[in-house]
């Protein structure tokens, strides 16, 4: 395998790996809002205060995705570059041949 193949390869691992966390991310972000939702359920005899509570639960579980969500696209561009910088290795490399 060519030093570039190889590079690929590790930037389509960080790509894969980086959406992987991007899921377990938003997982944990429902299950954290899940929770609220149900303490908001059992903390407020009103039917606004839980209204209220579950908003917010809501609220902060989309930043949290959102949030992963740019770390995900970040993780992408930065092996897209990384991918480049091989290829470009490669085209310099067989220029010189």
């Amino acid at each position: 395998m060519t030093n570039e193949n190889l590079e690929k390869a590790k930037a389509d691992t960080k790509k894969v790996m980086s959406d992987l966390g991007n899921k377990l991310s938003h997982a944990k972000a429902d299950v954290k809002a899940d929770i609220e939702k149900a303490k908001a359920k059992f903390g407020h005899d009103d039917e606004l205060g839980k209204k209220a509570a579950y908003a917010k639960a809501d609220i902060k579980a989309d930043a949290e995705k959102a949030k992963a969500d740019v770390e995900n696209v970040l993780a992408h561009a930065k092996a897209d570059a990384e991918k480049g910088k091989a290829e470009i290795g490669k085209m310099m490399n067989d220029a010189l041949k």
